[in-house]
């Protein structure tokens, strides 16, 4: 409210027009107007920001809450911690806090409900493996192709507070139901590696709804790293007994290495130092040159001298190994990666020689394969058709 006498400023002693609601005057540089309740006040008071607008002391009281991790009022609804006296904003709590699922609460330091060294084994952990299948009544060797996935992630901005919260949910989420596990891996630098029981084909797609649920929830709530880390990979097991025979074997190590493009497209990345494709290619003397051969990779378990970190690793005695893939917790790409593996195995399956001899194990026959099977290769052919179809596609999760 102004007035004609000139008075002075209670902030500044400067000439001042109008009155404060306390009745002291003050100049225009120093008023302060509460923007809820239109109370006139000077620099001098308790004003705070309140969502970004100026609030009085007691509408900031009254009317909002404290934020104890960004120290800001806000009026949004207040979330507690556990461990931590306070409040805190919508924006701290899924950033910072973590669900514990044993005890139902949230959490700024991991709960004590779980124990890091339970969380994640030691590289060397292998438990009773438990066989998940749709499929009660085995009885070819089809019916027996199992596939383990393991997927390396690490913690964002090297966190180890945050890798014992992520461990403690995918823990509690996943073993319990004989999902999976988590391991420590050397290569890595603040992460772990999942890796799953064996389960089929169908089973992973259609059934493993928990396990696409937690690697969603370490991508979009722990903000784990995988497909960007650069320390991390996918590999994916393939049993032995899901094969024919050693002739089937060798189709599918030849159909891999043939397209060696290809393969690499939809896995996201070439690594000659983790998953290498030069491993068959051996010099012949006599023929003076080096030759494209699978000897040592489908020689018997215990004479097999070739390469661990190769396209598909042979060393296992019960699994091959497909370690082309780049890590990522993106559902859908890991489907796509699942989807490849199968469509290798199956493509193979029951080709002849004459087909072989006649160029089955091309790249365009084995795509015709997976588009004729749209509906078990779904996720496959969603991830080609981005790849594939248009000039300027990049190559994203």
């Amino acid at each position: 409210m102004e007035t004609d006498e000139v008075l002075n400023c209670v902030s500044c002693n400067k000439d001042a027009s109008l009155i404060t609601s306390d009745g002291n005057t003050v100049c225009h540089d120093c008023v302060r107007v509460c923007e809820r309740c239109n109370t006139i006040g000077s620099e001098s008071w308790d004003f705070r920001t309140v969502d970004d607008a100026i609030w009085c002391e007691p509408c900031a009281e009254s009317y909002s809450n404290y934020c104890e991790s960004c120290e800001v009022n806000h009026t949004g609804d207040n979330y507690y911690a556990e461990d931590r006296s306070g409040t805190w904003c919508e924006d701290c709590w899924n950033d910072t806090l973590t669900y514990c699922e044993g005890c139902s609460c949230y959490y700024y330091n991991p709960c004590d409900c779980y124990d890091e060294n339970i969380d994640i084994h030691d590289y060397s952990y292998t438990p009773d493996l438990e066989f998940h299948s749709n499929n009660d009544n085995p009885t070819s060797p089809a019916d027996h192709l199992y596939f383990g996935i393991e997927i390396e992630v690490e913690a964002p901005r090297g966190d180890w507070g945050i890798r014992k919260q992520a461990a403690a949910f995918a823990t509690a989420n996943l073993e319990s139901y004989d999902l999976a596990y988590l391991k420590s891996d050397g290569s890595l630098e603040c992460g772990f590696e999942i890796v799953t029981h064996p389960m089929t084909h169908d089973y992973f797609k259609n059934s493993a709804d928990k396990y696409w649920e937690v690697l969603e929830h370490l991508r979009s709530h722990y903000r784990m790293r995988s497909w960007s880390a650069g320390t991390t990979g996918l590999h994916i097991h393939i049993s032995r007994a899901g094969f024919n025979n050693g002739a089937h074997s060798h189709r599918f190590l030849q159909l891999v290495y043939n397209n060696e493009e290809f393969y690499s497209k939809i896995a996201g990345r070439t690594s000659g130092r983790w998953a290498k494709f030069d491993d068959v290619h051996q010099w012949d003397s006599t023929k003076e040159k080096s030759v494209k051969s699978f000897k040592r990779k489908l020689a018997p378990y215990r004479a097999n001298t070739s390469d661990r970190y190769s396209a598909v690793n042979t060393l296992n005695r019960n699994t091959f190994e497909m370690r082309i893939f780049r890590s990522t917790l993106n559902g859908n790409t890991v489907k796509s990666a699942l989807d490849l593996a199968h469509a290798s195995v199956e493509y193979t399956r029951s080709l002849t020689v004459n087909q072989v001899v006649n160029g089955a194990l091309e790249r365009m026959n084995f795509i015709q394969f997976i588009y004729n099977n749209s509906d078990t290769y779904s996720h496959l052919i969603s991830r080609m058709d981005r790849l594939f179809i248009g000039a300027n596609n990049q190559d994203t999760e």
